[in-house]
């Protein structure tokens, strides 16, 4: 049996049945805080740190939220990408078991969501290249520390004119140690800590702002040539 909504002959993923009895469980206004959800936001990642203030605010579990909204989501990129019409996602979801009442309440939903199908698409193409190949950066933090300078290292022992200069107390210097966490595609996690001097962070600094100067004449220069993921996605 073939369904339109996974693609040529594939078969849905093991639980998707069950987050769509989730989304019908739900009442009319938890629905519609999902539909305002999809209709002004424009970043559809649902494990963000942050849960959006309309989902807190209503009757929504974070992880009800989560579940019945990723499931709407899978339904508004099959649309777009297979260039479906609303008859065959009605028709997979009969094949699949579930009868006309939650089908009728189905339809009416995607037909509300249907003006941003495109959006989610786009936001699902990017978070995917944004994933494949090299590992992508979770969490960046920049703690500062001040360190003691000493005459010389407590392991690195010699003297000087009958002195001991490892005791004498210089003053101290500055340091941050920047804390990086990235994961691939696997869900593999790396931790990588460096330390960076005043200078060094400056430098940084610099670097970091020249790149997003060359990132704005980049967009400005191909946007006119190639789509702009982000530019569709926001809107612009």
């Amino acid at each position: 049996m073939e369904y339109r909504i996974f693609g040529a002959a594939q078969r849905p993923p093991d639980d998707f049945k069950d987050d769509l009895a989730a989304f019908f469980r739900l009442d009319d206004k938890q629905r519609d805080v999902i539909a305002d959800w999809f209709l002004s936001t424009r970043d559809y990642e649902l494990y963000a740190p942050s849960i959006p203030p309309a989902v807190v605010a209503s009757t929504l579990l974070p992880d009800q939220f989560r579940q019945t909204a990723g499931v709407i989501r899978q339904l508004l990129e099959s649309w777009q990408r297979y260039s479906l019409e609303l008859e065959d996602i009605e028709r997979d979801l009969l094949l699949l078991g579930f009868g006309p009442e939650p089908l009728g309440i189905l339809s009416t939903f995607l037909k509300r969501l249907s003006p941003v199908k495109e959006r989610v698409w786009i936001d699902g193409i990017e978070g995917t290249q944004l994933n494949i190949g090299l590992p992508t950066i979770d969490d960046v933090s920049i703690v500062w520390n001040a360190r003691p300078l000493f005459g010389g290292l407590s392991y690195h022992y010699f003297k000087a004119d009958g002195e001991d200069p490892y005791t004498a107390f210089l003053g101290l210097t500055y340091l941050a140690t920047m804390e990086i966490i990235t994961s691939d595609l696997y869900g593999q996690k790396e931790r990588t800590a460096i330390q960076l001097s005043e200078e060094g962070f400056q430098r940084l600094l610099r670097g970091l702002k020249r790149a997003g100067e060359q990132l704005d004449i980049l967009k400005e220069r191909t946007r006119a040539v190639v789509p702009d993921a982000k530019a569709t996605k926001n809107g612009k």
